[in-house]
């Protein structure tokens, strides 16, 4: 148990006061802090379904692309583009519940069907298979480290 919540204390101490300049849609979801990308196979956010009424089924394009449901969640993660994540909590099963300072709530989930990781924070981006600071491959078990709050460059490894 103090190993999980080592886990939980520096992943919010990495992601508390940060906030994401850039991010990706594609088959999962990636946000781009300054020194490291969280990434997400799946997204929830309570504001799905407001987006969802207001815009895509008054849209008629939003009906005919081959993922609509992605278009709440695009709506949500740029809203929180630049937003400062406020507070940061690792539920029981691992998923992240990631609070923007503009009250948006974004929910990593772990019950995500047929992958084989549900969310990672690496140091560029890709598969955390093959490496990463954090990630949870399975509900309930997050693998990793992070950092002691300090993402400087290794000089041995080489930085961009």
């Amino acid at each position: 148990m103090q190993q999980k919540s080592t886990q939980a204390e520096s992943i919010q101490s990495a992601l508390v006061g940060a906030f994401y300049s850039r991010f990706a849609v594609s088959d999962g979801f990636d946000f781009y802090f300054d020194n490291f990308v969280l990434s997400s196979r799946e997204i929830l956010s309570g504001d799905e379904g407001a987006i969802n009424s207001k815009f895509v089924e008054g849209y008629a394009p939003a009906r005919f692309t081959a993922n609509p449901e992605c278009i709440a969640k695009s709506a949500v993660v740029a809203a929180c583009l630049g937003a400062e994540v406020s507070a940061v909590e690792v539920l029981p099963d691992s998923s992240l519940l990631l609070t923007f300072n503009n009250n948006v709530e974004i929910r990593l989930p772990t019950d995500t069907p047929i992958v084989d990781w549900h969310w990672a924070i690496t140091e560029a981006g890709g598969d955390p298979h093959l490496g990463c600071l954090a990630a949870c491959f399975a509900p309930g078990d997050i693998q990793g480290s992070m950092p002691n709050n300090s993402f400087k460059p290794n000089p041995l490894r080489g930085s961009a």
